[in-house]
């Protein structure tokens, strides 16, 4: 009936073990048992100290006498299941024999019992449970694990596009409404900036489009470097970026983007030079929703367009972000 060696050698099955006994003849004989497993433990002489040693150790199976002076086993495991942490496998020593005793532990969190004195060969059957029991829950939280890390990575997914690693246009969507929201009600200034790169056509007909995607994916490396915390750059589609601008006025969104043009132009270019040009709008009284300060960027990026490429344009202050139609 001995725990096998491939059991106790098996690193899931070889947990931290420690003895809750204060008397120091049963302390003895219990641990001379867990040493014929293989199974070394620790020993704690009142449910304080157990505390102490699970706080530096993180058990994962206890085997507590019931009863002990300040604090009995029962409450002893009520207190190691408010610690949280890995699952812990508590098993109480006692010769009460009482159900409702005994229904009271198991409320308390205890999972198993064992009488007093322990039976060696009882102890063998009762440590293979606790073994395979563990040896599940490692599994289960291993699992778990993959799981959180599986779904963690298909929402980085959702929200991030492909090509270039920016956040795509529906976490941009997200992104601005949060922040038009946090305008509303906290009086933040929020400031986007649209930016298209210029003449992106001609370069994926002369050099072809693994060159197109190539500078994509260079201006998203360019925006990134360069935004601080409060700058959010995403790809809004095409060869068209957009970045918003958190708790920033017209004058410091201006700004802002004349550093990232500036940091477009000065970048290494494989094919030939290539530039961008830049719209910026603002929060005021005439916009108030995501859909009034995109528009007013793109009519500010239009007019840098028309204006000759390569330069920032910003939306005229205190115009309507929607101009009216004929």
């Amino acid at each position: 009936m001995d725990i096998t060696t491939t059991e106790v050698e098996n690193a899931s099955l070889r947990p931290k073990v420690l003895l809750v006994e204060d008397d120091p003849v049963s302390a003895y004989l219990i641990q001379q048992m867990f040493l014929a497993q293989n199974l070394p433990l620790d020993h704690a002489t009142n449910g304080a100290i157990a505390l102490d040693l699970h706080r530096q150790n993180r058990y994962r199976l206890v085997l507590s006498d019931w009863m002990m002076p300040e604090m009995n086993g029962v409450d002893l495991c009520r207190a190691f299941r408010k610690l949280g942490g890995p699952y812990v496998y508590f098993i109480l020593c006692t010769s009460k024999g009482q159900k409702s005793d005994r229904l009271e532990a198991y409320d308390a969190g205890v999972d198993d019992f064992m009488t007093k004195p322990l039976d060696r060969s009882e102890l063998q059957i009762r440590l293979r449970v606790a073994l395979r029991i563990l040896e599940a829950e490692e599994v289960v939280q291993r699992q778990k694990a993959e799981l959180e890390s599986m779904n963690e990575k298909l929402n980085h997914l959702a929200v991030t596009d492909a090509l270039t690693g920016l956040s795509n246009r529906r976490r941009f969507q997200e992104m601005l409404e949060e922040g038009i929201d946090e305008h509303l009600r906290a009086g933040d200034q929020l400031s986007l900036m649209l930016m298209d790169i210029d003449r992106f056509k001609n370069l994926n007909d002369q050099f072809g489009h693994q060159a197109g995607d190539e500078a994509l994916r260079t201006v998203a490396r360019v925006l990134s470097e360069n935004s601080r915390r409060h700058e959010l750059p995403a790809r809004y589609g095409g060869e068209e970026f957009a970045i918003i601008l958190q708790r920033c006025s017209r004058m410091e969104s201006v700004i802002a983007a004349e550093r990232f043009r500036e940091a477009i132009e000065r970048a290494t270019w494989p094919h030939r030079p290539i530039t961008a040009s830049f719209g910026v709008a603002t929060c005021n009284e005439h916009i108030q929703n995501a859909s009034d300060l995109i528009s007013a960027a793109d009519q500010a990026l239009y007019m840098a367009k028309q204006n000759g490429r390569n330069r920032v344009e910003v939306f005229p202050d205190g115009r309507p972000a929607r101009l009216p139609t004929e």
